[in-house]
């Protein structure tokens, strides 16, 4: 059974990389069977328009295990995990969507065009908006502060301040009464 809300970050990556892999195999199944009843050519590039907008999530989730090591190498938020694939293909993804729907409800061309470019960015936007609620769900900022400031403190365990007084030399050797 797929546990989607685990904290542990590689299950996490895991159970939800299983559930995209379903929805590929969803999407699949059903683009084959359409085609198989005669539906036309436009099932198929539509089901190829939902494939790639699944795939910016399937980077998304991917490297999830990777966030808190990133995070604390000072990595920023953008490159963290797998996210660089999230970049590249997100606004494609999104862009291909709303050509999609733009071109059933038979939209202007120069209407289309905003509509993708409104598309694009607007389906960057929500994966970006899901990747920091999701960084704020695992309180990994926070996670970061503290190991951060229990490196900070154990430098100073290990570091004598200069002007601290040393201990004496005994008199009697080591181990004798």
């Amino acid at each position: 059974m797929l546990d989607l809300r685990t904290l542990d970050p590689a299950r996490q990556s895991a159970d939800r990389r299983a559930a995209l892999v379903i929805g590929f195999a969803a999407i699949g199944v059903a683009t084959a069977a359409a085609v198989a009843a005669g539906a036309g050519g436009w099932v198929i590039a539509a089901g190829a328009v939902l494939a790639l907008a699944e795939l910016p999530w399937f980077f998304a989730f991917g490297a999830r295990w990777r966030l808190l090591s990133d995070a604390l190498a000072g990595v920023p938020f953008a490159w963290r995990g797998d996210r660089m694939g999230v970049w590249a293909t997100g606004p494609v993804a999104g862009a291909m969507a709303t050509l999609v729907l733009v071109a059933l409800l038979g939209f202007p061309g120069w209407l289309a065009l905003l509509c993708c470019l409104a598309g694009a960015g607007g389906y960057t936007a929500l994966l970006a908006w899901c990747e920091r609620r999701y960084e704020r769900s695992i309180l990994l900022d926070l996670t970061v502060l503290e190991l951060r400031f229990r490196r900070i403190t154990d430098a100073r365990r290990n570091v004598e301040p200069a002007d601290a007084p040393r201990p004496r030399a005994s008199r009697w050797p080591a181990g004798s009464p």
